[in-house]
């Protein structure tokens, strides 16, 4: 990955560098409650594996050590960030530039595709797990953790409403999205899919999906 490569993305924006400077620790506060679904998700990737938003890297402690990482991450403030915490760890990783949209790989070209708290934030969801089970290779699995949408119906209204503020607050994350919907119809051969609400502190709890879709 060059500059060159980030700023043809246009993202070599000041925004994007402080988000990456504070990304860390405005997650410290739910990092504890988050761990057991890194597990459920990096933590059962095997081969070569792809994750679809890396940030600056919460997954890879969990990855087991024979995985072969690969990672997609548009910011290059959080790469920079991404690629020291790897060396730091000893990891051996690749990480390119580009969005979920459209990956810059093959078909077929991994054995494992991760998401954790990533599909909140693109553009286009149904288009980034498209993606997703394009480049898998038959049998392959994506691992997924994500907050969603609440199935009930004033807590969902709720969600909507406030989204746009919430969406303002965290440079991009949407509270009102039908996650589970969404790789459900995308045509993987096999869903399962747990729901379960999470509290980060506040006196409403956020509802979350964990899961694996087989191709």
């Amino acid at each position: 990955m060059t500059e060159h490569d980030y700023d043809s993305l246009g993202y070599n924006g000041m925004s994007k560098r402080l988000f990456a400077a504070w990304y860390d620790l405005l997650n410290a506060g739910v990092e504890n409650r988050v761990i057991p679904y890194r597990r459920l998700t990096a933590g059962l990737a095997n081969g070569k594996v792809l994750e679809i938003g890396g940030g600056t890297g919460a997954n890879l402690e969990f990855y087991p050590p024979g995985a072969d990482l690969t990672f997609v991450e548009p910011n290059p403030h959080m790469a920079v960030r991404l690629q020291r915490n790897a060396e730091k760890l000893g990891r051996s990783v690749t990480i390119a530039p580009g969005f979920g949209e459209n990956l810059p790989f093959e078909d077929a070209s991994f054995d494992t595709a991760v998401t954790t708290l990533v599909l909140c934030m693109v553009s286009d969801v149904e288009s980034v797990v498209s993606e997703v089970r394009r480049v898998l290779k038959p049998g392959g699995r994506f691992l997924f953790y994500e907050h969603v949408v609440s199935t009930h119906k004033l807590l969902g209204i709720w969600q909507g409403l406030f989204n746009p503020i919430w969406k303002f607050a965290t440079t991009g994350c949407n509270l009102n999205r039908d996650l589970s919907g969404e790789i459900g119809r995308a045509g993987f051969s096999q869903v399962e899919c747990r729901r379960f609400s999470l509290s980060v502190g506040v006196p409403i709890t956020i509802p979350n999906i964990v899961g694996v879709a087989t191709v």
